[in-house]
């Protein structure tokens, strides 16, 4: 079925402008795992088409400056606590299998918000925020159920995980449902998630609202090892794209897509879809190279995953509801990671807290409105670097890892022939079709749409700032994206201003607990060969 086919029967209906007082809205947020900028169609990518994530994003509103920290477990803190990761301790180099960590017990989580009012909550996928005692897991951190994967990755078939330890590597299973280990799950772990987040819905207590998280693996790297894992015949319908490395990736992020369709269609078949509100959102910047790299790519941005600049921290987010006033589709605010918190639960009529960073967005994004935000910082003692955005300016001090902050990933768009039409795709997907269903698509004007979120800058300079322990680096990331042109020296006032707000913050931090030496009691041989947990 084309698009130019089916368009002079579908009706844009518009957006109604509030909530109903009776009904709070259900609310399903789905995370991707080191997805790239340029690794979503809506972006501008030819090469990787996402019909599913862009359906969403042409029928709710897609975010040109959404933020997150700049590595997993970090973000994943934030998002939970709705504080910048620094001030929890979760900041800087992600958690480990055998490191005992978590975010405090004291810190109330997302979860636990919305529990307390009614919500019933799920967690399908990828924890990362503490998993080596039992008070850390997700079901004592308000989640009602889970299934998942309680470090940073996992085997796409087997659900293993392997840390080399001093003499050797370790290796144990890693996929948990609840406080058990799944021995009984198969199949490929995307498809594994999706069929649990589907299950959730289906089950689902329509009389009582849903607060469903899906945090998938993919497209993060499989392991050090085997990196790269899809279907071979999804592989093999992507043959137009060049590169087998990214080939392969582009076929997770296809599985990635699917799963987002198959949820959408669940909400539907469910009849809950009119009142859910969606989050689609990466949890930080591609890794294009390095350890764990997944051939991602966040062009023409600079930097990549685990650095500060723009690849790394500006990131794929969208919001879809049916019930939004903003029929632009498009908001151009900063929005941050710790938002989410009080964005979501302003949503459903929930009081934020006051004792956090993150800012309630809700008004704004429905309106289409000028962002509450002003400010946003990224600090990393760990690694040793730190960022400060200031309205238009961004200052980077500390020493990033060079090679983690250069222009990656523009080698990777090779096409061999056509892929398939674009139109085409759209039309064929399932969140098209549910859409189509309630009678809330859209029309040919999303082409415009497309346009606005695609970045355009020379991402070819090569003298181009790095910060060191005596200079910083300063950028307008609003006319130089890419962070070409250093304005430190032009600006030294502006400059000082950011240190002094900058320093506020540093002194404002937990430091970063450097990984102890290994705890040999986590050994999975010691846990029916499970990465369990090891402490009571």
């Amino acid at each position: 079925m084309g698009l130019l086919s089916v368009l002079p029967v579908l009706i844009f209906t518009g957006f109604i402008a509030s909530y109903c007082d009776a009904s709070k809205p259900n609310i399903v947020f789905i995370l991707a795992d080191d997805l790239g900028w340029n690794d979503v169609s809506f972006h501008g990518s030819d090469q990787i088409l996402t019909p599913n994530i862009d359906s969403l994003a042409y029928s709710g509103v897609a975010f040109g400056r959404y933020y997150s920290h700049a590595i997993c477990t970090p973000s994943r803190a934030a998002l939970l606590t709705g504080k910048y990761s620094y001030k929890t301790g979760m900041q800087g180099n992600p958690l480990g299998m055998s490191e005992d960590r978590s975010i405090p017990t004291n810190v109330r989580l997302l979860p636990q918000y919305f529990k307390d009012v009614g919500y019933s909550t799920h967690l399908v996928g990828k924890w990362h925020a503490g998993s080596s005692r039992r008070e850390y897991l997700p079901t004592s951190r308000g989640f009602d159920t889970y299934i998942g994967h309680r470090g940073g990755y996992i085997d796409y078939y087997e659900y293993t995980v392997t840390e080399v330890w001093e003499d050797g590597p370790v290796s144990g299973l890693a996929l948990f449902r609840n406080l058990t280990a799944a021995w009984d799950v198969e199949g490929y772990i995307t498809d594994v998630y999706t069929e649990e987040a589907v299950k959730v819905i289906d089950d689902h207590d329509s009389s009582n609202p849903l607060f469903l998280m899906v945090t998938h693996n993919a497209p993060h790297a499989g392991g050090d090892t085997v990196v790269l894992q899809a279907p071979p015949e999804v592989v093999r319908e992507l043959r137009y794209i060049e590169s087998p490395d990214r080939r392969m990736y582009a076929a997770m992020v296809k599985k990635l897509d699917d799963s987002v369709g198959d949820i959408v269609k669940a909400l539907q078949d469910k009849g809950i879809l009119e009142n859910t509100i969606i989050v689609f959102a990466a949890d930080n910047g591609g890794m294009t190279t390095g350890l764990f790299a997944n051939y991602a790519s966040n062009y023409p941005l600079r930097g990549i995953k685990m650095s500060p600049y723009e690849g790394g921290v500006r990131v794929v987010g969208l919001l879809w509801s049916a019930n939004l006033n903003n029929t632009n589709h498009y908001w151009d605010g900063y929005m941050h990671v710790t938002d989410w918190l009080p964005t979501l639960l302003s949503a459903a009529g929930v009081e934020p807290p006051t004792d956090i960073d993150g800012v309630d967005q809700w008004e704004s994004i429905n309106s289409n409105s000028a962002s509450q935000r002003k400010t946003m910082v990224e600090i990393d003692d760990y690694t040793g670097y730190a960022s400060i955005t200031y309205g238009d300016y961004k200052m980077i001090t500390g020493e990033p890892i060079q090679s983690h902050s250069e222009y990656l990933g523009g080698d990777l768009r090779g096409l061999i022939g056509s892929p398939p039409s674009y139109i085409d795709t759209i039309a064929d997907s399932k969140v098209f079709g549910a859409l189509h269903s309630i009678g809330r698509t859209f029309d040919m004007d999303f082409l415009s749409l497309r346009n606005k979120t695609i970045i355009n800058c020379d991402a070819s300079a090569t003298s181009i700032c790095y910060p060191s322990n005596d200079t910083v680096c300063l950028f307008n990331i609003i006319e130089d994206p890419c962070e070409t042109t250093d304005l430190s020296s032009t600006y030294p006032e502006l400059v000082t201003t950011m240190q002094a707000l900058l320093d506020i913050e540093m002194s404002k931090r937990i430091p970063r607990i450097a990984p102890a030496s290994i705890d040999r009691m986590s050994a999975p041989s010691l846990h029916n060969y499970t990465w369990d947990t090891w402490i009571n």
